[in-house]
Order: structure tokens, then C-alpha cells, then sequence
């Protein structure tokens, strides 16, 4: 009985040690101090550097410059009780390049660790950043119409307006059949200048 316990015990460790080496996320063991105490092959397929380079150096310094204060601010939760989820930041790979890891994790107090599985969602992200500009274009390419739409055709030559049905109207018609301005004619300074009116004319063309 004493051999098939053993055996049995043996069996569940090593398919936990078959789980960690072949899952596909990024598993780890982060120490209350803040170094890795243990990863699975997919942090090296996934960043390029070794497991003992990752270990060898406080794990805060392969994040993100720009995503260190948060990540730090989540690391001190989940040291004081709490859990990460879906928590984002940025790794720095050998090339020099960065991968956004998603993450979830959780501590054991008792043993001073935190237990996390990262996953990698950089192309998620890139299709998420295409969308918003390829967004950003439409909505701007829908202003430029709306723009367009508010541009008058007029003629050149006689002033006249042509509207949505290609028909052809004098300014006074287009804007009354399109807005509730009434119109009252007279003859402005220059024109009565350009044209030689008269004063005496002009006052006998205004209304009494």
C-alpha cells in the first residue's frame, strides 16, 4: 500500500512538472523580494533571454519603463493579500523589443511568494491599435464628407445656386426655399457708385 501511495504521489509530481514545462502561458514563482524563484521554458521561447537571466535580476527591471509604477503598485497588493487580474504591462525581450502580458496571480503568504500565469497578448494588442486607426481614419474621412456636403455649388458667372436635384436657383430662391431669411432689396454704397446712381434715384427707389 506504502509503494502505491509513493508511485502515486510520484505520478501527480511529475505530471505537474510536465504541466509547467509544457504549458503554453508564461508560469511563474515571484519572491515577496522581488525576483523570480522559478519559470516554465515559455518566458525563454517568449522573451528570448534564459531562465537564469530572468532570475538573476530583480524582475522590475525587464518591465516596461513606462509601466513600472503600476506594475510595482500591483505587486505590493497581491504581497498584502490581494489578486492581480487581467493585469497589462510590457516585458522586455533580448532584442530589445517589448511583448504586452496579461496577468493573473495570486500569493501565498505563508511561503512569501506569488504564484502567476502571464499570458502574451501583443498581437491582440497591434489588432486593437489597427482597429483604432483605421477607426480614426473613417471618422475622419466622414468629417471631410460632412465638410463637402455643406460646400455650395454656384455658378461662376451668374451667382446662381445648384442644389441636390441639379436644379439651378438665384441666391434669394436657395435661401429661401432652405431657410426662413425674407429679403429686402435695396442698392448698396458701392454699387450705387459703380453704376452711377444717383442719390435723387436712390431715394425715390426706397420704400416710404
Amino acid at each position: 500500500m506504502a509503494k502505491r501511495k509513493k508511485k502515486s504521489e510520484t505520478s501527480l509530481e511529475q505530471l505537474e512538472d510536465g504541466f509547467f514545462a509544457n504549458s503554453i502561458d508564461m508560469l511563474c514563482f515571484l519572491d515577496f523580494n522581488g525576483h523570480f524563484k522559478r519559470l516554465n521554458p515559455a518566458w525563454e521561447q517568449t522573451l528570448g533571454f534564459t531562465r537564469e537571466e530572468l532570475m538573476s535580476r530583480p524582475f522590475i527591471e525587464f518591465v516596461h519603463p513606462d509601466d513600472c509604477e503600476r506594475t510595482l503598485k500591483q505587486n505590493a497588493d497581491v504581497r498584502a493579500g490581494g489578486k492581480a487580474l487581467a493585469f497589462e504591462n510590457r516585458y522586455l525581450c533580448k532584442d530589445g523589443s517589448y511583448r504586452w502580458f496579461r496577468w493573473n496571480a495570486a500569493p501565498d503568504s505563508a511561503e512569501k511568494v506569488i504564484y502567476s500565469v502571464a499570458r502574451d497578448i501583443t498581437e491582440s494588442k497591434r489588432a486593437e491599435e489597427e482597429r483604432e486607426r483605421l477607426v480614426g481614419e473613417l471618422q475622419a474621412a466622414l468629417a471631410e464628407v460632412k465638410a463637402l456636403q455643406s460646400i455650395l455649388p454656384i455658378c461662376s458667372y451668374c451667382r446662381k445656386i445648384r442644389d441636390d436635384e441639379n436644379y439651378w436657383h438665384t441666391v434669394e430662391d436657395y435661401l429661401s426655399l432652405h431657410t426662413a431669411t425674407l429679403f429686402s432689396h435695396g442698392i448698396c454704397p458701392t454699387c450705387m457708385e459703380s453704376q452711377g446712381v444717383s442719390q435723387a434715384l436712390m431715394n425715390d427707389t426706397l420704400p416710404r
